[in-house]
């Protein structure tokens, strides 16, 4: 019985890491359907008193080049969201502060970002909720999101 259950697990296994990673596309000719959420629906109440930053674009691992577009939803502190993009070194190759949501509600928001670098390399991009505090209260929420800068 227990050589079944690990058979069966393993097959799971293998099912589930099936979808992940390669260039083969198969020659079934299916497609992936893409599900639009709008991640400024507050249906359930989750969003009515958090702080949060929420980005939806780009995605982790996205290939961006000079002048690309964050966009994305938050409920912030005088509905500021501050930015920036880092280099590979970790050195700030720009930054900036947009509009979301406030104490109103949630928000969504877009900026776009300009930059310069040499070659192509990993970045990452830093958007979180402002911290008035100045690190005296809670840790700001932040999102970093690796990218591939193009020159």
């Amino acid at each position: 019985m227990r050589g079944r259950l690990v058979m069966a697990a393993l097959a799971c296994g293998l099912v589930v890491f099936a979808g992940c990673g390669g260039d083969d596309t198969g020659s079934t000719g299916s497609t992936t359907a893409l599900v639009t959420v709008d991640v400024c629906a507050n249906d359930d109440g989750a969003l009515t008193d958090a702080g949060f930053v929420f980005v939806t674009a780009p995605t982790s691992g996205s290939r961006v080049s000079p002048g690309f577009t964050v966009s994305g939803c938050s409920r912030s502190f005088e509905s500021n969201v501050p930015w920036q993009l880092l280099d590979a070194e970790g050195t700030v190759l720009a930054r900036g502060t947009t509009m979301g949501g406030g104490v109103d509600g949630a928000g969504p928001f877009t900026f776009t970002v300009s930059y310069s670098v040499p070659a192509r390399q990993i970045g990452v991009l830093v958007v979180q909720e402002d911290d008035p505090s100045g690190g005296e209260g809670r840790p700001p929420k932040d999102n970093r999101i690796p990218v591939v800068l193009q020159p």
